[in-house]
């Protein structure tokens, strides 16, 4: 009886690719070359069907992990965003994914928390995992971690948030552009007094939206109107609940209110639902990114649609050229919103009318700010 453990018996030793450079008759390196995606086209076509028909029969499994080692380079791509609960990144991340798929590369997605300490770490430990480049939308304005990728020589592209590096390349909207034109929208509705409800002003997409909404506020059609701008603490719907509360107990007169994004939107509808005042009827609201079911909401909400997944897209194929050629120079991609006009805006109900917000007497309690 044999003294091996039963357990061990039939394991096989794993194959090598010396087994298989010994099988086809050739160098070790060349057997590597041949079976590798990104060198085979230096070996003829011949030897690599050759060494690929030998290693076949053996049961060759090539070590991606022991190549990335030696190389310290991976087939991994880094994707970085601020909020996995927020559905607006939810799009950029599947066109990133089908994107770099389409060179062989797979995708690890990290969550900030909107964190620069957090994202530094991040980025840190996603190089010490040898990835190949990084898409990060979580980058703040003067963010160190600009300057850590460009130290540590990852490639990286910067998506919906541009960090405004000389060094970095981004794509993002057209955000101030975008925010005018919705100004304009409500300003062509007849409304006089607009709000603005911003975050604060960390990234370049509030800085952007906030200055297109400053830029509308000096057109010929603005002459006349009164402006005001709120600053909220967060970017979702119990923020806006929050911040449409305050507003209301506090006596709004605004007729028309624009929020930073659709999470703020759609808390400042709560928060109008619950005070019994109608929209748009009362209030028109509208909101930034078109995320999924926002046509659904009661009245569908008035929107401006910022293509997650061309920005996902194109930012992942900004990548896949800097991978390949790491001194091509800077790129800005800005790509153009739309508006998407549904039931939350509406045409302005004059001053002193039953439909006038001022006039109503709320059922929140007072909210601090």
């Amino acid at each position: 009886m044999s003294d091996t453990p039963q357990g061990h018996q039939s394991k096989r030793p794993r194959v090598t690719i010396v087994d298989v450079a010994n099988g086809a008759g050739v160098h070790v390196s060349t057997a590597s070359r041949a079976l590798n995606p990104g060198t085979s086209h230096r070996i003829s076509s011949k030897v690599v069907r050759k060494i690929e028909k030998v290693a076949e029969q053996l049961g060759y499994k090539r070590n991606s992990l022991a190549s990335s080692l030696r190389t310290q380079k991976t087939g991994t791509i880094g994707l970085i965003v601020p909020n996995l609960s927020d559905p607006l990144f939810s799009p950029i991340i599947a066109s990133v994914e089908e994107r770099v798929a389409e060179d062989s590369y797979v995708t690890f997605v990290a969550n900030s928390d909107y964190s620069p300490v957090k994202l530094r770490s991040i980025v840190e430990r996603m190089s010490s995992q040898f990835v190949a480049g990084l898409v990060v939308a979580s980058f703040e304005l003067n963010d160190p971690s600009v300057e850590l990728c460009l130290e540590l020589g990852i490639p990286t592209v910067a998506v919906l948030r541009d960090p405004r590096h000389s060094r970095m390349s981004s794509v993002a909207m057209d955000d101030a552009a975008g925010v005018q034109a919705m100004v304009e929208h409500v300003l062509d509705l007849g409304h006089k007094d607009i709000t603005y409800v911003t975050p604060p002003l960390a990234a370049s997409t509030a800085q952007n939206r906030l200055a297109g909404f400053n830029a509308a506020t000096r057109l010929a059609k603005a002459a006349g109107c009164r402006f005001d701008v709120i600053e909220a603490r967060a970017y979702d719907v119990a923020e806006g609940e929050r911040i449409m509360g305050h507003m209301l107990a506090s006596g709004l007169t605004s007729t028309a209110v624009l929020a930073f994004n659709d999470l703020l939107a759609v808390g400042c509808l709560v928060a109008l639902k619950s005070a019994g005042v109608a929209c748009p009827e009362q209030i028109s609201l509208a909101g930034v990114n078109d995320l999924p079911f926002m046509n659904l909401l009661s009245p569908p909400l008035t929107t401006l649609h910022t293509a997650g997944r061309d920005l996902g897209f194109e930012s992942a194929d900004l990548l896949m050229s800097l991978i390949k050629n790491h001194s091509q120079p800077v790129k800005r991609i800005l790509l153009t919103p739309h508006l998407v006009l549904r039931g939350s805006t509406g045409p302005a109900r004059k001053p002193g009318s039953s439909s006038d917000p001022s006039a109503i007497v709320t059922r929140s309690d007072p909210i601090s700010v």
